[in-house]
């Protein structure tokens, strides 16, 4: 039975990752999410539902569409294989709990807002906003002793980066703010080690990038997915972070 949950959930997952592709390509266009239906984006032609099997229509077709032979985005699939690992990873964490549900929901949204802002320096209020709201409510149903520290750490992690915006205006927009608040919601106290991940992963990239060569001092780089892979490890990790930094030096 425990087999199937997680054969479920992996499946389900990337199933869930190819609506994801929709929303990433089609929301910073202000295109329906609903129609067309899926279609190639060199021809336009729609995609017959035999092709549009997660991952395993990519691997059939050798990456390309059926139609007009030309190269489809190797995104898509990574897409669609990184949601379902990660909700496999998720319900090897936190089980059949009820826990479980706000997990998956925003493993989701981070991965939307990730490649949204990696390629239009956005971060969509249609998304954040609401589930930053869900995610406050859904936490508080299942833990509702932990509403004060929940409601701290997504208000505080939002005031800290709009003083951050107000002074270094080019370094961050509200976006991030209130993507720091959603992930305070969800994350509660663990949301310190996702705040140090993304400052030291955007730093690191940053400095790498300029080094190479291919971004200068003031050259643009979105930060919003720096903070959606340090909230990733702060959910899966961020607790025994803490845990471990705590009795390493008697915090």
């Amino acid at each position: 039975m425990d087999v199937l949950f997680y054969i479920y959930l992996a499946v389900g997952g990337a199933i869930i990752g190819s609506f994801l592709n929709v929303v990433i390509y089609r929301l910073p266009r202000k295109e329906s999410l609903v129609r067309p239906g899926s279609h190639c984006p060199h021809c336009g032609k729609p995609v017959r539902w035999y092709d549009n099997i997660p991952i395993i229509s990519y691997t059939l077709l050798g990456g390309s569409c059926r139609q007009c032979g030309k190269p489809i985005s190797l995104r898509y699939p990574f897409v669609e294989f990184l949601n379902g690992a990660l909700y496999l990873a998720a319900g090897l964490k936190f089980g059949q709990e009820w826990a479980l549900l706000p997990a998956l929901f925003f493993i989701s949204v981070l991965i939307v807002i990730f490649f949204i802002d990696l390629d239009h320096y956005i971060i969509p209020n249609v998304i954040v906003l609401p589930a930053a709201a869900i995610g406050l409510a859904a936490m508080l149903a299942i833990e509702p002793d932990r509403w004060l520290e929940l409601t701290l750490a997504g208000v505080i992690s939002a005031a800290f980066f709009f003083i951050i915006v107000m002074v270094m205006p080019r370094g961050m927009g509200m976006g991030d703010v209130k993507l720091v608040l959603m992930m305070g919601f969800f994350l509660g106290k663990p949301v310190l080690v996702a705040l140090f991940v993304g400052f030291l992963t955007g730093a690191l990239t940053g400095v790498t990038l300029m080094l190479a060569g291919v971004k200068g001092r003031k050259s643009q780089i979105p930060f919003g997915p720096f903070l959606a892979i340090g909230a990733l490890i702060a959910l899966f990790y961020g607790s025994w972070i803490i845990d471990k930094y705590t009795g390493t030096f008697g915090v």
